[in-house]
């Protein structure tokens, strides 16, 4: 529940004593935001104690967390988890999780297959078995288990119950003591003791018996222990009253938790999944030079800037060329173009010409130097804007195959390193040569309209700068570009860490992690130590050279004056500038290798601004739907075909289905039969190979993308794993600000997330990124009072409320049947009695619409595909279900 009085509230757990022993089992049952999972983080350590709290674990520790914890590595790895790897042991886990089918399926590799980053290609139930045999593996002396079962099948979940904590033979967790929060209620019966949690407190700790014989007075708990007992009792011998052998091959067999990513969409039979970054080598094309003047203003901005420069270089020499001749005058008087200028003996009123000129030159000279620079990095910050919003909209736009097969870190890496190189280094390096350029053409000038045969050796010494560049060049971009590369992986890693903090220092893994991370940290300084090295070697060697250019025009000047006879303020010019030519030199040849080394990140920019695209955001003129579309909400598949590819197999294969206006259709099949490919599909996320998909009688392949999506009363997702972003309540469930806020405080009372007379102020309470402030739970329900606020014709729910106990997953589906009458909902459902009282069923296999009809009629159907998966429940909640069925047909 949402604290209503306060806009920031800290949950905290209180009277909490118990003791498991092994061998036995605690079950931690109790409503949404009870605490169950703050208590699995305080047996942990994740959770801070209060000082006079003592939690003892005597033994290994192992946790499987409610949202499991999949690193971007193998299934092997992922079981493992540090641990060196004994046949046995793990054939027997993999049983044990019910594991082995899954990887027969995607062949290839094996269990050795990449299963991509946060397990991308994983169903929710496979993840939640993959954290289970971690556990198993390790096999600890103490296991906390975070709700491990609510994204399986009744099979599924009975197997794994009974293979890894209380079977009829040896499980492999027999002798751990066990802690294990679920809302599995029809196997409380078969644990050692059962606590009930009710508002952050103990309300009940005993077993099965001793709950059956209790009384509390306090009204909350007395509601938790009722539901218990109603739950148990309609579904203590349902899944347990049938052995395996019994269970149907899409159950046994091949697995029935739903929504996954199928294998065959990124995984190829090489078993990698994660592409590799491209890095281009050598120097930077001519094409990626060209790019950051186009962005930056393209000819203008070159015109312009040349301009200023020839500007700012005439007034810089003017000012020192006026100092030579207000020496000159020392005295005798001077004509300047035509203009007579006395002595400087001639008193002050003469010193004042010379210096009001001298002023006025100055001032120029000043103004010549701040246009140019001001010019200067301001093209920089238009071609550093451009090209990041280019990039921004690209990848925003890309297609999710993008994003299922390119590391976290590989775009988190674009977006900052590539960007302050595109913002900084590469604005500064490319003004400074453009300054350097002109330093360098006013020098030659200069020294050469002073003593021309300084141009003998001029033109070594610049030959020699040129070669010495030329030699950095060949691998000054390609370290730069190794260093921005080699730092993908260490962002990855370090998302990875954070994301998994608590089963890393709980499995004690933290050296393993941390030996990872220094190896590929250690890449990545390799790689910057190289780039700054030969940085260095270039700066000596441009030092060295330019100290011969003074030495020559000293020398000359020195032994040779009386034969050129120069002007002592020429002389003093003349050597001036020399010294200045080598600060040139060196300026130039530094940062035209710097700025080289840098516009390999607008290459790297450029390169992920040509990532493939969705189709068009908006629709074509002659397509537009009516304003007030979707005005009903009937939804038809027509023979619709989809590949995640091209050369991958169908996903789904001549799927035909039609739901009328407003009506409520449950969505089943095992996994990879193509459920998730359909939802993805309605929202082209993938687009459809033939076929159609309408929707009102508007085929949405027709329609942009804004519309099939941004629609007003349009169409709306909740997602099995619920998305929230950082910032106020308010703005979580209404992120456009299109409702009022007694709108949505109305929505949170329909979830049950606040009372009747909730206070405004509850809107302002902060939801930290991710929503980690809540539980997961309370996050469902977050996503729920979203799509109850956006009013959609067609709402599709993907187990959107598998981390909610029994009482409150019954209230909200008669909130649903209610609050959505005249909305047309499609349900992903592991819960069958959830969609017994649906509509219609769909039952998808092989990317097929098998069965479609209402659950009666699809129940009387002898060897159905959805009357096995009833049948498999168990022989009393089969009845039960054919009863809810018929009773509603």
């Amino acid at each position: 529940m949402i604290d209503e009085g306060v806009s920031s509230h800290v949950f905290t757990l209180s009277n909490m004593n118990f003791e498991v022993a092994s061998g036995q089992i605690l079950a931690v049952v109790g409503a949404v935001g009870s605490g169950k999972s703050t208590l699995c983080n305080a047996i942990v350590g994740e959770v801070t104690a209060s000082p006079e709290s003592q939690i003892s674990c005597r033994g290994k520790l192992a946790f499987a967390s409610q949202i499991p914890f999949i690193l971007s590595t193998s299934f092997r790895e992922n079981i493992l988890f540090g641990l060196p790897y004994e046949e046995s042991r793990y054939e027997q886990v993999l049983d044990a999780c019910c594991l082995r089918p899954d990887i027969e399926q995607i062949g290839g590799a094996g269990d050795l297959t990449e299963i991509g980053e946060r397990g991308v290609t994983l169903s929710g139930g496979q993840k939640q078995r993959v954290s289970l045999a971690r556990v198993a593996y390790s096999q600890p002396r103490i296991a906390i288990f975070d709700d491990p079962l609510s994204a399986l099948d009744a099979g599924t979940s009975k197997m794994v119950f009974e293979r890894l904590f209380k079977g009829s033979g040896n499980s492999l967790l027999s002798n751990s003591a066990i802690v294990l929060v679920t809302h599995a209620s029809h196997y409380l019966h078969k644990v050692d003791n059962i606590l009930i949690l009710a508002n952050g407190k103990q309300g009940f700790l005993g077993s099965w018996k001793e709950l059956n014989e209790f009384e509390c007075e306090d009204k909350a708990t007395r509601a938790s222990i009722d539901n218990i007992r109603s739950a148990v009792q309609e579904g203590s011998d349902t899944v347990e009253t049938r052995n395996e052998n019994d269970l149907p091959a899409e159950i046994s067999g091949e697995n029935t938790d739903t929504y996954k990513l199928d294998s065959q969409k990124a995984i190829e039979t090489s078993g990698e999944l994660m592409t590799v970054e491209n890095r281009e080598h050598g120097l930077a094309s001519r094409r990626t030079w060209f790019l950051w003047f186009k962005h930056a203003g393209g000819l203008p901005f070159v015109f312009c800037q040349i301009i200023l420069l020839a500007l700012d270089r005439i007034a810089y020499v003017a000012t020192e060329w006026w100092l030579a001749q207000w020496t000159k005058a020392h005295d005798s008087p001077i004509t300047v173009f035509g203009v007579d200028f006395p002595a400087q003996t001639d008193g002050v009123s003469a010193q004042y010409r010379y210096l009001k000129v001298y002023a006025i030159i100055l001032l120029i000279s000043s103004i010549a130097t701040f246009l140019r620079s001001e010019w200067a990095v301001s093209g920089g910050a238009r071609a550093a804007s451009s090209l990041f919003t280019k990039m921004t909209t690209r990848v925003l736009y890309a297609p999710m195959s993008y994003f299922d097969t390119t590391p976290q870190g590989r775009v988190l890496n674009r977006f900052t390193y590539d960007v302050e190189m595109l913002d900084v280094n590469l604005t500064d390096a490319m003004s400074v040569v453009m300054i350097a350029l002109s330093w360098f053409v006013a020098g030659l000038c200069v020294m050469c309209a002073i003593l021309p045969w300084i141009i003998l050796a001029l033109v070594p010494v610049t030959t020699v700068y040129a070669m010495v560049q030329l030699h950095y060049r060949k691998s000054g971009a390609d370290l730069q570009r190794l260093d921005a590369v080699s730092r993908s992986p260490v962002q990855a890693m370090l998302a990875e860490g954070l994301n998994g903090a608590s089963t890393i220092r709980v499995f004690q893994q933290e050296k393993t992690f941390l030996h990872r991370f220094q190896s590929i940290a250690d890449l990545n300084s390799s790689a910057q130590l190289n780039f700054l090295s030969a940085q260095r070697w270039i700066g000596i060697r441009i030092e060295l050279l330019g100290s011969i250019i003074v030495l020559v025009a000293c020398t000359v000047v020195a032994v040779f004056n009386d034969f050129l006879s120069i002007e002592p303020g020429l002389v003093a010019l003349l050597i001036i500038w020399s010294s200045n030519f080598t600060i040139t030199l060196g300026f130039l040849v530094d940062n035209v290798a710097e700025a080289e080394a840098a516009i390999t990140s607008v290459e790297r920019i450029h390169a992920m601004s040509e990532l493939p695209q969705e189709k068009d955001m908006i629709t074509a003129e002659e397509n537009i739907p009516d304003p007030s579309w979707p005005t009903t909400g009937a939804l038809e598949f027509d023979n619709v075909c989809v590949r995640y590819r091209p050369g991958l197999p169908l996903t789904l294969n001549c799927c035909s289905f039609k739901v009328p206006p407003g009506k409520r259709c449950g969505i089943v099949g095992r996994t990879g039969s193509g459920k998730s490919t359909a939802l993805v599909a309605l929202f082209r996320l993938v687009e459809v190979e033939s076929g159609k998909i309408v929707l009102d009688g508007v085929d949405l392949s027709k329609l942009g993308l804004q519309d099939v999506r941004g629609r007003p009363n349009g169409m709306a997702i909740i997602p099995q794993d619920p998305v929230l972003f950082a910032g106020s309540l308010r703005q979580c469930v209404d992120p456009f600000g299109t409702s009022t806020d007694e709108a949505i405080m109305k929505a949170l009372f329909e979830v049950h997330l606040i009372g009747s007379n909730g206070n405004h102020a509850a809107l302002n309470q902060y939801v930290e990124e991710g929503g980690s402030n809540y539980s997961v739970g309370e996050r469902q329900l977050l996503c729920l009072a979203r799509a109850i606020i956006s009013t959609p014709k067609v709402l599709v729910m993907d187990e959107a409320t598998a981390s909610l106990d029994g009482p409150t997953d019954d209230l909200i589906q008669n909130m649903l049947r209610t609050r959505f009458t005249e909305t047309t909902l499609l349900t992903v459902a592991h819960r069958l009695n959830t969609i017994m009282d649906y509509d219609f069923v769909l039952v998808m296999d092989a990317g097929r619409a098998v069965e479609f009809g209402s659950p009666a009629s699809l129940l009387d159907i002898k060897e159905g595909v959805f009357s096995e998966l009833v049948d498999a429940t168990g022989e009393e909640s089969a009845a039960s279900l054919r009863a809810m069925a018929k009773k509603l047909s």
